[in-house]
């Protein structure tokens, strides 16, 4: 869980992870915002449990119209005259624009104001998945809370895969495993599809490697070849060939 800044700031760029952890995190932050327990968010107060709802009216939330790709300028003119209108119920408002890089650039501009000099009980949170569409003049009367990049989960495909060509360079003779390499080569995998799948048999030999030490690490030193060898961005029939001839050199 990431910790939030003590004291909060008045206006947050959001970047990085995915969308989902970015709206999470903005999440817990509108909750701090409006907190009234000692250590906010608690989570147990009423405005937590309202901000966690989605029915405080201290919050404000601005995305396109369904029917709309971009945040318009009459969007963030609404938001700028609400902000000039003091909390219904606590200390702050909280105006969360998300996605910010949907507004376009008279949206940014009419923002810029009172971003920098809206009321102190006003805050703003931006979450952005391409920040480079932000005015520098938007981008600059935030600050930055850059999330760190999400895993991709793994492929369930490639890790079977990557298994059996594994299992076959570590247990196969050498035409068991150049029928293999050349029934691969026909399939014709992309760049990155034949590195993936090295990497996994590599990952998958290395976990295995107690089993048979000397045959394991030459596998490994083989699958290690291939994989430097890619920077010259060879053919597969090339990257598989010098797979056959590393792992059975005499």
């Amino acid at each position: 869980m990431t910790d939030l800044p003590n004291p909060l700031s008045h206006a947050y760029l959001l970047t990085g992870g995915s969308g989902e952890s970015r709206a999470a995190l903005i999440q817990r932050m509108t909750a701090a915002y409006l907190c009234q327990g000692e250590r906010p968010p608690c989570g147990r107060c009423a405005p937590c449990r309202k901000a966690a709802a989605g029915v405080h009216p201290d919050v404000w939330r601005t995305a396109p119209a369904p029917d709309k790709r971009e945040i318009t300028v009459d969007q963030i003119r609404a938001l700028r005259a609400d902000a000039y209108v003091r909390p219904n119920e606590g200390r702050r408002k909280v105006y969360i624009i998300d996605p910010a890089d949907a507004m376009n650039p008279a949206a940014q501009n009419a923002l810029l104001k009172v971003l920098e000099e809206g009321p102190a009980y006003a805050a703003f949170l931006l979450s952005a998945a391409q920040p480079g569409l932000l005015l520098d003049t938007v981008r600059s009367r935030c600050e930055p809370l850059c999330l760190p990049p999400e895993e991709a989960p793994p492929d369930p495909e490639l890790l079977e895969r990557g298994a059996a060509l594994a299992a076959l360079l570590l247990e196969g003779d050498e035409l068991a495993c150049a029928q293999a390499l050349v029934e691969l080569e026909l399939q014709k995998p992309k760049g990155e599809q034949l590195s993936a799948l090295l990497g996994e048999a590599e990952n998958q030999a290395s976990r295995r490697l107690a089993q048979d030490p000397r045959r394991g690490a030459r596998v490994l030193r083989a699958l290690k070849a291939c994989r430097e060898n890619a920077v010259y961005r060879p053919s597969a029939g090339h990257t598989l060939g010098w797979l056959l001839a590393e792992l059975f050199q005499s």
